[in-house]
């Protein structure tokens, strides 16, 4: 088979019965910090509570202003303005339950003080927590990497799947609306964090009877062989050995028992995995992306994956699964 036609080939499988069913999502918590970003979070939040009967934990974080960190200076920040913050807080939430229609039973706010990362991670452990749903403003460049990210460091710190919403080009759920989940990007690259971002992926394709695209993508050249394929570009057997590994790989990570109430479509492309997910999501009209993501290390900086590129793109909901320790 050609290779154009090899790197096209689709193929569908079917689910039948499988512990898939059985991944309950009993919390979900959502951190605010009352952007636009974190307000269309909330939204996502309740429907999905509403959806798997889930307790749904509102949280914000009163901490300094991030423009004192560029200067490396701390703020001297006394009580009485701690407790402001709280208190703004509070009837901010009061404000927002009652712009949204959300009856203040659906959610128990939790307000405290601190490093939001480090205070959510908190929550997240005491709580038990099955799913993350939180806004990000998705910026790039020097004042993203000076002050960094708490949604960048949650996707590859927190032992549940963080949703992740910034200003998708259209919204699969909404606060009294029948959620209308279709497509299912599931981005992998045959490792631990992908295979259980697939279980997810399987999970709510269930509960919607959604499809599933299961897609991977082979780079053109291994680091390994650019010296070679640079001096003869027609010998590249390590991206033909690629190709045909992902295909004899794909289809096997569906289990067989899955009960068939939704459809799964695998594809491979070449190219930058970043760009290349992307470009899938839109040509398939995807309502949502998930993909694995490995832990941030010792170093602590998970800048350059390619979950958080897809994440900061912003155009689609990105649910990213970490990678949880043996």
């Amino acid at each position: 088979m050609a290779l154009k036609e090899s790197l096209e080939r689709k193929g569908s499988l079917t689910l039948m019965q499988s512990p898939v069913e059985e991944l309950e999502i009993k919390r979900i918590l959502c951190p605010m910090d009352f952007s636009e970003f974190s307000r269309r979070a909330f939204r996502y939040a309740v429907s999905l509570a509403r959806h798997f009967g889930s307790r749904l934990l509102v949280q914000h974080t009163a901490q300094p202003a991030t423009y004192t960190l560029l200067e490396g200076v701390g703020p001297a920040i006394t009580d009485a303005d701690i407790q402001g913050q709280i208190t703004r807080a509070r009837e901010e939430i009061r404000q927002l339950l009652i712009d949204t229609g959300v009856d203040s039973s659906e959610v128990t706010i939790l307000l405290n003080e601190g490093d939001a990362a480090d205070r959510i991670l908190e929550t997240i452990a005491r709580e038990r927590v099955d799913l993350v749903v939180m806004g990000t403003h998705g910026h790039k460049g020097f004042s993203r990497l000076a002050v960094g990210s708490v949604t960048e460091h949650l996707i590859h710190l927190a032992v549940c799947p963080v949703l992740v919403v910034s200003h998708p080009e259209k919204d699969f759920v909404d606060i009294g609306r029948d959620e209308r989940l279709k497509t299912i990007v599931l981005a992998t690259d045959f490792s631990r964090p992908s295979d259980r971002a697939l279980t997810y992926a399987l999970k709510w394709a269930y509960e919607w009877r959604a499809k599933v695209v299961l897609f991977h993508a082979v780079e053109r050249e291994a680091r390994e062989m650019k010296g070679l394929v640079d001096l003869f570009p027609e010998y590249n057997p390590y991206f033909e050995r690629q190709v045909a590994s992902a295909w004899e790989k794909v289809p096997g990570l569906v289990p067989e028992e899955v009960k068939s109430r939704c459809e799964v479509v695998y594809e491979i492309r070449h190219g930058n995995p970043k760009e290349e997910i992307l470009k899938v999501a839109q040509e398939k009209d995807a309502d949502l992306i998930m993909t694995g993501a490995r832990g941030a290390g010792n170093s602590g900086a998970p800048w350059g994956s390619v979950s958080s590129t897809v994440v900061r793109d912003g155009r689609y909901p990105v649910v990213v699964v970490r990678e949880l320790s043996p």
